[in-house]
């Protein structure tokens, strides 16, 4: 028989651990792997008063937590975990909401104050040796926001504009980051860049 021809012949082949069950250490290997290993779920939060990070899912619109939605952190809730004596797993996050489309008012919460919940997600893990597990997570769906992609930076506004142009791939790259910004004076352009970026002719697609 013809082995079938792989999709993408330069993307590795994932390997899949053939543990039947989940030890201590794998545990601990999945816990601290970063979220880009865990299709953006990540193993574990890292919290501290004041933290802006950014809600993953439309979990609930007219409240505004939706999907790319910008908060801090103003608090949290924990359950002890039975398995692991001494350790304590994440039940409600309680963020405020930074600009959000509408003002939003709870029972019992400050102004733009909501809480999250955990979500549990079915998705592949990779663990510190390079192989893929299946598991089941549980997490709040956050990601710290402390800076993110052009990608994700469309359609925000930013007062104080940090931008790295240095890891830009084209000028439309380049045009994003420096358009998020307001002023001249808020934007800040942490190192030198290729002024290719700028000054390169376009490409036939374009010239169309």
């Amino acid at each position: 028989s013809t082995v079938p021809k792989r999709i993408d012949p330069k993307k590795a082949r994932r390997i899949y651990s053939k543990a039947k069950s989940i030890s201590k250490a794998m545990q601990i290997g999945l816990w601290n792997q970063p979220p880009c290993t865990s299709e953006q779920i990540p193993g574990k939060l890292s919290l501290c008063i004041g933290m802006p990070v950014m809600i993953r899912y439309n979990e609930a619109t007219e409240l505004c937590i939706t999907r790319g939605q910008e908060a801090r952190i103003v608090g949290w809730s924990a359950m002890k975990y039975p398995k692991w004596p001494g350790r304590k797993y994440l039940d409600v996050l309680y963020v405020e909401l930074i600009n959000p489309p509408h003002p939003v008012n709870l029972p019992h919460l400050p102004k733009n104050v909501v809480p999250l919940t955990r979500n549990s997600e079915s998705i592949e893990a990779q663990l510190p040796n390079d192989e893929y597990v299946r598991i089941s997570r549980s997490q709040i769906p956050v990601l710290p926001n402390f800076s993110m992609t052009d990608y994700s930076s469309q359609g925000k506004t930013r007062e104080f504009n940090v931008v790295d142009l240095a890891e830009c791939r084209n000028f439309q790259a380049v045009y994003t980051c420096l358009s998020r910004g307001t002023s001249l004076a808020g934007t800040l352009i942490v190192r030198d860049f290729e002024d290719t970026l700028l000054r390169g002719e376009l490409d036939g697609a374009l010239r169309q």
